[in-house]
């Protein structure tokens, strides 16, 4: 039985369902920027013939069922959107998954930096073990949905045929654990005591010194099969065998798992390494933390039905803010150090995962970044901007761009998608290039942009709501509405793009391309401009082309802004 998802905060605001003549008008619209004349009239005739056909019944139903969903404490994306999460049968770590880089250093090394980020992190989850972690609430100073934080105690997605289950872990602080991976073999370490305390530092580095000396590699690698996916595993899992399911329990029950890899360095080829190749996470588990032993490389591979960038941000930021010297904690010295945890005939076969992992490429490119502007202009607005003037000197077009953008203050909310690629944008770009832009043009792209992000945050994008009322018609007839099958350019995410948002929580984050030749870009502020990470899958058109002209594009954009005259305040 499927326990998510698990809702802690009922009380928010309900999510609103969006109009149904709004979302259809922004959709036209987002579908104009990518498409030509044809399309685009192709477009229009498809929303005609949905708005005068099945849309008006299947908004009726979605409202109803939202307000039934409001009133249990979830919203009307909840539960779909995770069956959907779970349906997913290829590998996570190529499809799902996304492994972001922490901002969490430390000035030891080997154990005892271990034993560091294991007082930082442990402490983190033990407060969620207790039922004790903080109210969370963002910038603007609105309370946020707990839902996600439930899977900082622990618990596991577990493959199975058709729709993955989700299980979760005992409640409670006392004599938790937690699995550290090194070097393929899987040990159980405890983590907290009778008391429900971290252990101190003397007794964890004790635990992480002995499995440090086991410089025997395993056989084969403990975690290395759940790369596979669930079309693999739902089958062939080893704790379909009794003789396993006692392991995999322990799995289950683990706060969580931290990889050591004394071979870690801080660079891009450690963290796509990490981020794809099997091995160096549990697929499945919620968070699976990895740590180079000798530099301050640190990352969190997410499994991403049920946890958000936002949630982690403010957990690795309450990490940063962890006192060690203070901490409360215990000694129970009658715990082993740690189990070694094994699988039998563990004998998958990973040559054709590994080969897929292998393709995938990533690339850091440093760009120009102005502080001094004529007047206040949004960072993400910019930065798609210059994402869209390198992709039309690169291919002499531009495709559909989407970022997620957090809903985590209305109830059981979590993300939904803002579409940056809009007429306004496209015609400013393509001026640009060509030498002829005009402020007014600039002014209309920036704004544009600002309104599709006041319209996502208020619930009132479209995405969600098209997946909502597709899904709905799978029962009621419409699912199969021109609307959804043809001409879907703009829900197509040619460029998935991220960013650290207002934390520094987050140094860079890595994914798979969401569809064929397409990219995963990551963006980060920093000192000296702003720093691309992209990432594609070998083979992909054009690839370098695209992110050697990152470069070049941000000087475009930058100089044109350099010859706006300033608005000086009155």
């Amino acid at each position: 039985m499927r326990t998510y998802p698990h809702h802690l905060t009922t009380d928010l605001p309900v999510l609103p369902v969006p109009r149904l003549d709004e979302s259809l008008e922004r959709y036209r619209k987002a579908a104009a920027a990518v498409l030509d004349a044809n399309g685009e009239a192709n477009v229009n005739q498809a929303i005609a013939d949905f708005a005068i056909g099945q849309a008006p019944a299947l908004q009726q139903t979605l409202e109803e069922y939202a307000q039934a969903l409001s009133e249990s404490g979830s919203n009307w994306m909840a539960e779909p959107w995770l069956e959907r999460a779970l349906q997913n049968r290829q590998p996570l770590l190529l499809s799902s998954n996304v492994t972001y880089q922490l901002n969490l250093p430390t000035e030891a090394t080997r154990a005892r930096r271990v034993v560091e980020l294991l007082q930082r992190i442990g402490a983190i989850h033990i407060q969620q073990a207790k039922r004790a972690t903080p109210e969370e609430v963002n910038v603007a100073g609105q309370r946020l949905s707990m839902d996600g934080w439930a899977c900082f105690n622990g618990g596991i997605r577990t493959p199975a045929a058709d729709e993955d289950l989700w299980m979760r872990a005992g409640t409670g602080a006392t004599y938790r654990t937690i699995g550290v991976l090194h070097l393929g073999r899987m040990w159980e370490v405890p983590l907290t005591g009778s008391e429900g305390k971290l252990l101190n530092a003397s007794q964890l580095r004790a635990s992480i010194e002995y499995v440090l000396s086991q410089t025997q590699p395993g056989k084969s690698s403990f975690a290395g099969f759940s790369t596979l996916g669930s079309a693999i595993l739902a089958e062939q899992a080893p704790w379909r065998n009794e003789t396993h399911r006692a392991t995999f329990d322990r799995l289950v029950n683990m706060l969580f798992i931290i990889t050591v890899d004394p071979n870690g360095e801080d660079d891009a080829q450690t963290l796509l390494r990490w981020a794809f190749c099997p091995g160096n996470a549990w697929a499945y588990k919620p968070i699976s933390y990895q740590a180079s032993l000798d530099t301050n490389m640190l990352t969190a591979n997410v499994e991403h039905s049920v946890l958000e960038a936002g949630t982690l941000a403010t957990a690795v930021t309450r990490m940063q803010n962890v006192d060690t010297n203070t901490l409360d904690t215990q000694s129970e010295p009658t715990l082993p150090r740690a189990t070694e945890l094994t699988w039998q005939d563990n004998d998958y076969d990973l040559n054709e995962y590994s080969t897929q992992a292998n393709t995938l490429k990533t690339e850091r490119v440093l760009v120009r970044r102005d502080h001094h502007l004529p007047y206040e202009m949004r960072d993400d607005a910019r930065t798609h901007l210059i994402l869209m003037i390198a992709q039309q000197q690169t291919f002499g077009s531009i495709r559909a761009h989407r970022q997620d953008i957090d809903m985590r203050h209305f109830r059981a909310g979590r993300t939904d998608t803002l579409r940056p690629v809009t007429l306004e944008a496209v015609s400013f770009v393509e001026s640009l290039v060509h030498g002829n832009a005009t402020v007014n043009q600039l002014h209309a792209a920036l704004n544009a942009h600002g309104e599709w992000v006041q319209a996502t945050v208020n619930g009132q994008a479209f995405d969600r709501h098209f997946f909502m009322l597709q899904h709905i018609g799978a029962e009621l007839g419409g699912a199969n509405a021109t609307l959804f099958t043809q001409h879907t350019d703009a829900l197509e995410d040619f460029l998935t793009v991220s960013s650290p948002g207002d934390s520094d929580a987050f140094i860079r984050a890595i994914a798979a391309p969401s569809i064929e030749h397409g990219f995963h870009i990551h963006y980060t502020p920093v000192a000296a401009g702003t720093e691309f990470l992209v990432t594609w899958v070998d083979g992909t058109p054009q690839a370098e082309a695209l992110y050697r002209n990152l470069q070049p594009a941000a000087e475009l954009l930058y100089d044109f802004i350099a010859t706006i005259e300033p608005i000086h305040p009155v």
